[in-house]
């Protein structure tokens, strides 16, 4: 090693830079931590609520299989989509008390505003974390979509069973279409019956 190396080395550990590095990977491991614990913290509390709404109000795949489409079920489709904004509401608070708990915000308004800027990941509340949380708000947005992906997916799954009863899903009314002859551009095609 050279003279040049070896104070170059210990301009590093007397400036400070070396410590300032190892902070700096501490603070990225802390990060880390918490947007890993914030995995099982908005899973755990979206499968209770949409588990919570189902059992509550009694939108079980088996009891929607009983519901006829009416103004009455779609009214409850309604109140299932304001029901889901609550869950995902409560969840953007969960990680905005996390930023004002931690410093990364000063007030509460400004914190559901920049949790719920990652959340949905529009992305608008980028400038609003300081160094040392970005990376927490950003895994927050992948967590916001798989979540109102989740609902998305509940939402749907309800719907479909509340058309079953009617026979009137897509799929099984192309069935009937070409079981009985009256399908797509004339053709005579027989599908077996499923069930």
């Amino acid at each position: 090693m050279t003279a040049e190396g070896v104070g170059g080395a210990w301009d590093l550990l007397t400036a400070g830079a070396f410590w300032r590095a190892r902070r700096d990977y501490l603070s990225l491991g802390l990060e880390l931590l918490i947007s890993a614990l914030m995995v099982p913290v908005l899973a755990l509390a979206h499968g209770w609520g949409l588990m919570g709404m189902s059992h509550m109000f009694n939108l079980t795949d088996e009891a929607l299989l009983h519901k006829r489409v009416s103004a009455k079920s779609i009214s409850l489709v309604g109140f299932m989509a304001m029901l889901l904004f609550a869950l995902h509401a409560l969840e953007v608070g969960l990680v905005a008390s996390v930023y004002l708990a931690g410093g990364a915000v000063k007030q509460v308004e400004q914190a559901l505003v920049v949790s719920a800027s990652y959340y949905t990941t529009t992305g608008a509340g980028s400038d609003g974390l300081p160094d040392g949380w970005r990376l927490i708000g950003h895994a927050e947005s992948l967590l916001g979509l798989l979540m109102i992906g989740w609902s998305t997916a509940f939402l749907v799954r309800k719907i479909d069973r509340l058309q079953e009863r009617e026979g009137g899903t897509p799929d099984r009314l192309r069935h009937r279409r070409l079981r009985t002859g009256t399908g797509f551009g004339g053709h005579e095609e027989v599908v077996a019956e499923e069930e």
